[in-house]
């Protein structure tokens, strides 16, 4: 709770609390002194619970219950002394109303104002502990989830890190191949590269960026594994042709699955047929992508699934972990991959 409105809340408790105490009941007959002397206990019950609050608490929540136990019983002490004096002092029936004054108030046994003092700074205490605990439990609830976003932002960071230099990596032994097979392709592939290496350097350091601009992307990877495809691959691709420039998704978390088609999909000895679709209905996004089932290459048969698409699904889990489903079927044939992520912030 920031202080201002400490202060403000605090303000209207003790205000409330002096009206009762002074406008309950017939006003006719009261004196000057009766709202002064209602003025000095409700000052007493301020001092106090402020005391306890934030100067004896802090003492309590930091460990040092021996000192704060000693402090608690000194400060009830001063309080229970405090409102003696001030019963003694300023409650004189003379002084309070025009009624005629009551014997009670002249000959008050000293117990009579102790116990009920011992009582309301117990009371005092007891508020200021309970508005304190609760204050502590909301401040390390708000840094547990800070702590927790913190780390979400920091594995997140560390996911994408992974990613993009394993992409680059994939996309560069493509161009060097195709700079041996076709070179006269390279000079396209590599404003292609460009400006994919563009888009993350400037655009995946942010947590979210445009969906039109993720699209772009993909559809410049699309073009770039084109440039390589041999006559038995047939390439059908189903794309967005435009998306509202409002809606915005997690940087590079499609092209995994993607760039998975192409790399374990693709073989001369057969005929290959790769889909890749995106669909936006509103802000739900939905993406297919399906792939022929090919032997795995030795230096593949121990990660078939590669370093993207596990990093891939980690980053879904923190993002879109209630907005989203994953679906992955292979019947030893086909590879689908069936994707859906709602957008909606």
């Amino acid at each position: 709770m920031k202080t201002y409105n400490r202060i403000i809340i605090q303000a209207a408790v003790w205000l409330t609390i002096w009206a009762v105490f002074s406008f309950t009941g017939n006003n006719a007959d009261k004196l000057p002194g009766f709202y002064l002397l209602n003025t000095l206990w409700v000052l007493g019950f301020v001092i106090l619970f402020n005391v306890f609050y934030s100067l004896l608490l802090p003492i309590f929540f930091a460990g040092k219950k021996v000192l704060f136990t000693f402090m608690v019983l000194l400060a009830l002490t001063g309080y229970v002394g405090y409102s003696v004096v001030v019963d003694l002092n300023f409650r004189i029936p003379e002084k309070l109303s025009t009624a005629t004054p009551k014997e009670e108030y002249r000959e008050r046994p000293l117990r009579y104002l102790i116990i009920p003092s011992v009582f309301l700074g117990l009371m005092l205490f007891g508020a200021a502990a309970s508005v304190g605990g609760l204050s502590a439990f909301e401040k390390k609830k708000k840094s547990e989830e800070e702590a927790n976003r913190r780390r979400l932002e920091a594995e997140i960071a560390l996911l994408k890190s992974q990613i993009n230099p394993h992409f680059l990596v994939n996309t560069l032994n493509n161009l060097y191949v195709l700079s041996l097979t076709e070179p006269e392709k390279t000079p396209d592939g590599l404003l292609k590269l460009s400006e994919m290496v563009n888009y993350i350097l400037y655009e995946c350091a942010k947590p979210k960026v445009p969906l039109a601009l993720d699209i772009e992307f993909i559809q410049n990877y699309i073009a770039l594994q084109r440039l390589r495809l041999s006559p038995n691959v047939h390439l059908q691709v189903d794309l967005p042709s435009a998306v509202p420039p409002e809606i915005e998704i997690e940087p590079m978390i499609l092209i995994p699955f993607i760039e998975n088609a192409f790399k374990h999909g693709l073989t001369t000895k057969q005929e290959c047929d790769i889909l890749i679709a995106i669909q936006l209905k509103s802000k739900q996004l939905m993406l297919e992508v399906k792939n022929p089932v090919l032997p795995l290459k030795p230096a593949e048969s121990g990660n078939p699934s590669g370093i993207g698409l596990t990093n891939t699904q980690q980053r879904l889990e923190h993002s879109y972990a209630d907005k989203h489903s994953l679906n992955l079927q292979n019947d030893g044939q086909t590879h689908v991959v069936k994707l859906q992520i709602n957008l909606a912030p």
